[in-house]
């Protein structure tokens, strides 16, 4: 895990100075978390979970890392039924199913051949580094066994 949590703060570090920006302590304690997590989070749920190693760190100051990270590709913004924003950090490129019901949201890998059209089309149209990902938004089986049982 140490190897890891070093590899990981090694390719945060030069991320960040590619971009000219500082390496900071909650930056770093921040990207530990993401990367440690495998599920989707919002910025409210993550705050919680290293208030202990960033004590009085705002909700905000979470929001603003996070979105850094996202310009960075180090995460990426998934909406979720009910408005609420999730962070995934996963970085394989891959989709998403969200439920109606709970609001769960789970990783979904599906080939990208659609979207390579999709992409291709940005790219033509001069947007540079275009990324496309699929929500499918639906009831998940846990719920659907709910309302079936």
């Amino acid at each position: 895990m140490a190897t890891l949590t070093t590899q990981h703060d090694a390719e945060l570090t030069e991320a960040l100075r590619r971009g000219g920006l500082r390496v900071t302590s909650q930056r770093l304690v921040l990207h530990r978390h993401l990367r440690a997590q495998d599920t989707h989070a919002t910025a409210e749920q993550i705050r919680a979970a290293v208030a202990d190693r960033l004590p009085g760190v705002s909700v905000q100051t979470v929001y603003a890392t996070l979105e850094l990270f996202e310009q960075l590709g180090i995460v990426r913004r998934v909406a979720a039924p009910g408005g609420a924003t999730l962070f995934d950090s996963r970085q394989a490129p891959h989709h998403h199913l969200a439920c109606r019901v709970c609001g769960r949201v789970q990783d979904l890998d599906a080939p990208a051949v659609a979207l390579d059209a999709v992409l291709d089309a940005a790219r033509a149209a001069g947007h540079a580094d275009p990324v496309a990902s699929v929500t499918v938004t639906g009831t998940c089986a846990d719920c659907a066994d709910i309302t079936r049982g």
